[in-house]
C-alpha cells in the first residue's frame, strides 16, 4: 500500500521561532533575506544581553569605571536600537534594516576601538559592518559603509597620533593600520559584488516570476475563453443535433451562433450539386432576409471569404476587411471589419461553409479555428443528417405512393374478375329501406375511412360500419345494422375495429392466393397449348390447334390465326383501297360496341 505523507503540526518551540523571524517581504526572496536578518539580529542580542549580565554580574572589576559605565550604557542604546532595526526587518523593510543594523554596529565598533585604541586588534571589526550591509542592505550600502569606517578610524587614528601620517609612510610605520585599510578595501569590494550579484539574481528571479505570472495569467485567460468557446460550441451542437427539417435547422443554427457568440452576422452557405456555387441558405437579420430573397450566392473558388472556403476545404480569416483582399464587401453590411469562415464538411466533402462577420478588427485569432471548425462539423453532420432525412422521408412517400397505386391495380383487377354476388355479403333479413341506407352509409365509410355509427330519429346509434383496410386503402366495409335502436359501447366499437383489421388481413391473404392460383392456372394452361403445337404435324394442324384452344380459353367461338409475308402490317388507306378500308373501321367499331353489328357474314368475313 503507498505510503500516505502527513504534515507534522509544528511544536510551540517552531512556532515561537517562526514567529520570531517572521517578514513581511513582498515576495518570497525578500522573505528569506528577511528571515536571515532577523536570525542575525537575535543572535546580535542574545550576545549583547550576555554581555550585559556579564557587567551586571561582576561589575567593573578589572575596568576602568568610565569604560565600564560607558559600555554599560552603550548596551542599553544598542538594544533599544536594536528593536528598532528588529521592527523595520519584521514589517519587510529588509534594505533598510541591513543598512542600519551595518551602521550600528559601525558606530558601536568606532566606540569600542576609540577606547580600546586604533591599534588593538579590535579593529578588524570594522570589516563586520561592511559584511551586514554587503548581505542585507543594496550595493552602495555596502561602499558607503566601508568608507565611513575607513574614515572614522583614520580619525581615531589622528586623534590617538597627529603625526599619523608621517608614522604611516615612514620607513618604520604601522603595518597594522595598513592591514585594517586592506581589509576593509578588500571586503567593501566583495561586499559590493555579492550584494551587486544578489540583486541581479533578485531582479532577474522577480523578473521570471512576473513573466511566469502573466503567462499564467495569459493561460488562464485563454483557457477561460476556450472553455466558455467549448461550452458555447457544445450548447449549440447539442440544440442543433435532434433536428430534423433542414430549413428549421439552419435557422436555429444562425440564430444560437449569432446569441452565444454575439457576432454581427452569421450565415449558413451550402454548395450546390453542381458544385459551381456557394448559395446563401440561411442568414441573421433583416439584411439575411434581403439576401436570401435576391438569391446571394458567390462561385466557388472565387475571391472570397466564402468561394475560398468551398473551394479549399480549409478556414480562412480576414483581420481587418479594410486592406484584406480576400474579403469581398458586401453593401448591406457596411459594418463588418473582419470575418471568418469555417468549411461545412463531410469526409473530405465541402457540402457549405459557416460565416461569421464582427464589427471589430481582428477579431478572429488562429486559436479558435479548432473551436468553430469543431462546431461547424457538427453542423454539418446535423446538415446532412436533415437531408439524409428528407430523402428517406421523399423515398418513403414514393414507395407509398408505388405501394398504393399496385394495391389499387390489382385490387381493380381482382374485383373485375370476382362475381358480384361474391362482392357482399349480409347476415339476416334485408329490406329494401335497409338496402337504400346501408349503401349510403357504405359511401360514407370508403370516402371517410373510418368508423362510422349512425344515428336514429331517437338519438340512439342504430348503424355501426368500420371500414376494410388494406395497405392503407379502403377495399370494403364490414358494418352492423340491429333491427331496433342499440346505444353502442365502447367495447362494440373496438371489437369491430378489431374484426375489421382481422378480416382486412385475411382478404389480402386470400386476394394474394386466388391470384397466385389464377396466374398458376394460366401458366399451366399456357404450357399445355404450347405442349399441343409442338406436337402438330403440320402448319395448318398447328394454326387450328392454336386457334381451337385459345377459343376454349378465352371461352369466344371467332379466332382466327394467319400466317403471311404478302402484305406487310401497316398498311395505309390508299395501299389497301377505300372499300377495304370502310369494311375494316366498321368491324374495329363492331368490336368496341360503338355500332349495332348489323350485315351479312359474307361482309363480316370480308
Amino acid at each position: 500500500m503507498a505510503e500516505q505523507r502527513i504534515n507534522p503540526t509544528p511544536s510551540s518551540g517552531q512556532q515561537i521561532v517562526d514567529w520570531l523571524i517572521y517578514s513581511e517581504a513582498p515576495d518570497l526572496v525578500q522573505a528569506r533575506r528577511g528571515h536571515l536578518l532577523a536570525s542575525v539580529l537575535l543572535l546580535i542580542e542574545l550576545l549583547n544581553l550576555i554581555g550585559f549580565a556579564a557587567l551586571v554580574s561582576f561589575g567593573s572589576q578589572g575596568l576602568n569605571v568610565g569604560i565600564a559605565r560607558l559600555l554599560f550604557v552603550g548596551s542599553l542604546v544598542f538594544s533599544a536600537l536594536w528593536l528598532g532595526v528588529f521592527i523595520m526587518n519584521r514589517r519587510g523593510i529588509t534594505a533598510y534594516a541591513g543598512v542600519a543594523l551595518a551602521l550600528i554596529l559601525l558606530a558601536f565598533n568606532l566606540m569600542l576601538v576609540q577606547v580600546l585604541g586604533p591599534l588593538s586588534p579590535n579593529a578588524l571589526m570594522l570589516i563586520v559592518p561592511i559584511i551586514i550591509a554587503g548581505f542585507f542592505a543594496p550595493p552602495e550600502a555596502s561602499m558607503l559603509v566601508a568608507l565611513i569606517a575607513a574614515l572614522g578610524y583614520l580619525g581615531l587614528n589622528l586623534e590617538a597620533n597627529p603625526k599619523y601620517f608621517g608614522a604611516l609612510f615612514s620607513a618604520g610605520g604601522s603595518g597594522q593600520t595598513l592591514a585594517v585599510y586592506a581589509n576593509i578595501i578588500f571586503v567593501a569590494a566583495i561586499a559590493w559584488l555579492f550584494s551587486r550579484n544578489t540583486k541581479q539574481t533578485i531582479d532577474e528571479s522577480r523578473h521570471m516570476s512576473q513573466l511566469l505570472v502573466t503567462q499564467r495569467e495569459d493561460l488562464e485567460q485563454r483557457l477561460l475563453f476556450q472553455t466558455r468557446q467549448l461550452q458555447a460550441t457544445t450548447a449549440v451542437a447539442r440544440a442543433v443535433a435532434g433536428s430534423r427539417d433542414l430549413d428549421k435547422l439552419l435557422e436555429d443554427i444562425v440564430r444560437l451562433v449569432s446569441e452565444t457568440f454575439g457576432y454581427y452576422h452569421v450565415q449558413v452557405f451550402l454548395v450546390d450539386e453542381e458544385e459551381n456555387y456557394a448559395i446563401l441558405r440561411q442568414s441573421t437579420g433583416v439584411v439575411g432576409q434581403q439576401l436570401l430573397e435576391r438569391g446571394h450566392r458567390l462561385p466557388v473558388g472565387s475571391l472570397s471569404v466564402i468561394g475560398q472556403v468551398t473551394a479549399d476545404g480549409h478556414p480562412v480569416i480576414a483581420g481587418d476587411t479594410d486592406s484584406d483582399f480576400v474579403h469581398r464587401r458586401n453593401e448591406l453590411l457596411p459594418n463588418t471589419r473582419s470575418e471568418m469562415a469555417v468549411p461545412l464538411l463531410i469526409g473530405e466533402r465541402v457540402i457549405g461553409a459557416l460565416d461569421l462577420q464582427s464589427i471589430e478588427p481582428n477579431a478572429f485569432a488562429e486559436e479558435m479555428m479548432p473551436t468553430f471548425q469543431a462546431l461547424a462539423d457538427q453542423l454539418a453532420i446535423a446538415i446532412q443528417n436533415a437531408r439524409l432525412f428528407e430523402q428517406a422521408e421523399q423515398n418513403l412517400r414514393e414507395l407509398r405512393e408505388l405501394s398504393r397505386d399496385v394495391s389499387q391495380r390489382s385490387w381493380a383487377e381482382f374485383l373485375a374478375e370476382a362475381r358480384d354476388d361474391e362482392k357482399h355479403y349480409s347476415y339476416g333479413p334485408e329490406s329494401k329501406g335497409m338496402q337504400l341506407h346501408r349503401s349510403r352509409v357504405v359511401e360514407r365509410v370508403l370516402s371517410a375511412g373510418a368508423l362510422i355509427a349512425s344515428t336514429g330519429k331517437d338519438g340512439r346509434q342504430t348503424f355501426l360500419a368500420a371500414p376494410i383496410v388494406v395497405r392503407n386503402e379502403v377495399v370494403g366495409v364490414l358494418g352492423v345494422e340491429p333491427e331496433n335502436s342499440r346505444e353502442w359501447t365502447q367495447d362494440d366499437l373496438q371489437m369491430l375495429q378489431s374484426i375489421a383489421e382481422r378480416t382486412a388481413l385475411a382478404i389480402e391473404n386470400a386476394r394474394l392466393y386466388i391470384q397466385a392460383q389464377r396466374a398458376a392456372e394460366r401458366e399451366s394452361l399456357i404450357n399445355e397449348i404450347a405442349s399441343r403445337l409442338q406436337r402438330a404435324p403440320s402448319l395448318a394442324m398447328l394454326l387450328e390447334t392454336a386457334t381451337h384452344e385459345l377459343a376454349e380459353a378465352l371461352g369466344t367461338e371467332n379466332v382466327y390465326a394467319e400466317i403471311s409475308v404478302d402484305k406487310p402490317m401497316g398498311h395505309s388507306r390508299k395501299e389497301i383501297g377505300d372499300e377495304q378500308a370502310r369494311v375494316i373501321d366498321k368491324d374495329e367499331a363492331r368490336l368496341n360496341g360503338e355500332v349495332p353489328q348489323t350485315g351479312t357474314s359474307e361482309e363480316a368475313r370480308a
